[in-house]
């Protein structure tokens, strides 16, 4: 019964995840053209878009994305070509395998199989988890390996050979995404000292095992560590991150300012980078747990949320509570992994200016839904039958509505209410233009989107080995990330609704800002809205 009703949800999450995955979400954004035609690039020439031959990270737009999820989606590419389709399956599947690694390691934790398949099935209906299955997401990939590192590393005190491949899966993850960079140490600091004496006793017992495992973990470390110190490493960290942000500073020049003696030794004291930062760090780590973020509305940026959602059920709020009551209440032996990791999770968000951010604290739907699991759990065994069959049916009712609420949000107000996120329109926009790109000797085309460029070269399929002598980057802006301005005939950029219609060899492709309704207008494509996207205009 057990096991056909964990089939029964594993193919739920297989469900949501895959179906109608090249429209929804409606659009692509750059990032996820970034990701597939750099696999594209790689299959036709060996080389990424700049003509590198088989990076670890990518250039991209100058923030050097960690390489291993492009890798994933070559085969992909490969097979069904280069679209939506290639970029996100590898996210999908990868999401529909940590449902299944929910199961067992909160089956080894709990050592209970009701609060095992409840986790799964909150994961495999999460708004948090499914959001970024959907899309191309190198974070999710991350997060499965760093959740079968986790259960591999409990595994490894009945079977020492275990650590070797808990450790490969954390070190994959870094491979994968820069938040697990500064997570996943935090995290094996917290697992050695939670299980050191089991580890020490089973590595006494097994101390004439081979350590060729050992050498290959730090062979296989080496380039990472080269990443650390170089340049390319911290060009992503260095533009998000909140220390880079000057305001703190002149903040404490203003308040020295208001001394006599501003060089005082008290008042430097009192007015410093460490009394400024810290504040700051721990407020962007406390965002994580707020409710609005976690119950109400969700992250505040339109590509990682869903309208009127929080990045979890409302009802999850009362188990989640009642959870961690039950772990103190009564302690099992793993209990402390589970709230160290929802500690750590955040920790790399905590470091950027914008918080709280679902996308790199996505760790978080882990330990969250373990717990609310063992919350259900906690309430259930502890009830008697009357209102266990009461509890059941009102919560059965209120768990149908609210996802049935976020698919809602999902397919039918999402694209409409944020058409931008996604970018949409630029495949509609792709295919028109090759009505009309053999007339005109120029085209302009709006940067007001994200990275125009990265997606015409996708929606093209722009020939890598035409495109690698032409790739030019920018300098990076305050965000360091750096774009192409100009392409074959294409120019990206914003436009001057006066030079609209001046040059008859120039084709403009703009938004309605910056195409006069007054120009001769060819053509155009709308957001699911009905607001215009993109709009064709040349000269009479």
């Amino acid at each position: 019964m057990k096991k056909f009703i964990l089939l029964i949800i594993i193919l739920l999450a297989a469900f949501l995840r895959l179906w109608d995955l090249n429209n929804f979400p409606a659009g692509l954004n750059a990032d996820e053209a970034a990701i597939g035609y750099n696999a594209y690039s790689l299959l036709q020439t060996g080389k990424d878009e700049y003509g590198i031959a088989f990076p670890l990270s990518f250039k991209s737009f100058g923030d050097y994305k960690p390489g291993l999820y492009f890798y994933f989606v070559m085969p992909f590419v490969a097979f069904f070509g280069l679209n939506e389709w290639a970029v996100r399956i590898p996210s999908a599947l990868f999401g529909i395998g940590t449902v299944i690694l929910m199961y067992f390691l909160t089956r080894q934790i709990f050592k209970n199989e009701w609060i095992a398949i409840l986790s799964s099935l909150l994961l495999a209906i999460s708004p948090w988890h499914l959001h970024f299955s959907r899309g191309g997401w190198e974070t999710n990939v991350a997060t499965f390996f760093m959740t079968l590192g986790v259960l591999l590393f409990i595994k490894s005190k009945e079977k020492i050979s275990l650590l070797f491949f808990s450790l490969l899966s954390f070190l994959t993850s870094m491979y994968i995404y820069q938040s697990p960079r500064l997570i996943v140490p935090v995290l094996l600091l917290a697992l050695f000292w939670l299980y050191k004496d089991d580890l020490t006793d089973n590595i006494k017992r097994n101390i004439k095992k081979p350590t060729y495992l050992l050498v290959i973990l730090f062979i296989l470390s080496i380039p990472l560590f080269g990443q650390f110190l170089s340049n390319q490493g911290t060009a992503r960290f260095s533009g998000l991150s909140f220390f880079s942000d000057p305001g703190p500073i002149s903040r404490v020049n203003e308040l020295r300012g208001e001394h006599i003696d501003t060089k005082a030794y008290e008042v430097i004291l009192l007015h410093n980078k460490i009394t400024t930062y810290l504040p700051n760090l721990l407020g962007h780590y406390l965002d994580h747990f707020k409710p609005d973020f976690l119950f109400i509305n969700g992250d505040p940026i339109i590509r990682n949320k869903v309208p009127e959602t929080g990045q979890l059920y409302l009802y999850q709020s009362i188990f989640l509570i009642l959870g961690l009551v039950g772990l103190v209440k009564k302690p099992i032996k793993d209990g402390k992994l589970i709230l160290a990791w929802l500690l750590i999770a955040p920790i790399a968000s905590a470091t950027t200016f914008q918080t709280p951010h679902a996308l790199r604290a996505l760790s978080m739907v882990i330990p969250i839904n373990m717990i609310t699991a063992f919350g259900l759990w906690f309430v259930f065994d502890n009830i008697t039958k009357f209102w266990k069959i009461l509890l059941l049916t009102v919560l059965s009712f209120f768990i149908l509505f609210e996802f049935t609420h976020y698919l809602e949000s999902y397919y039918v107000h999402y694209p409409k209410r944020y058409p931008l996120a996604w970018e949409y329109g630029f495949s509609e926009m792709v295919t028109k233009l090759q009505k009309y790109e053999g007339k005109y000797q120029n085209i302009v085309i709006t940067d007001r989107y994200d990275q125009p460029y990265i997606l015409v070269l996708f929606y093209k399929k722009h020939d890598p080995r035409k495109y690698q002598p032409q790739a030019k980057l920018t300098e990076r802006d305050k965000f360091n990330f750096g774009t192409v301005r100009s392409l074959d005939k294409y120019q990206f950029r914003s436009i001057d609704p006066t030079e609209v219609g001046r040059d008859p060899e120039t084709l403009y492709v703009g938004t309605e800002t910056e195409i006069p309704k007054s120009a001769n207008i060819l053509d155009k494509v709308d957001f699911p809205n009905g607001q215009p996207a993109f709009i064709f205009a040349a000269s009479i």
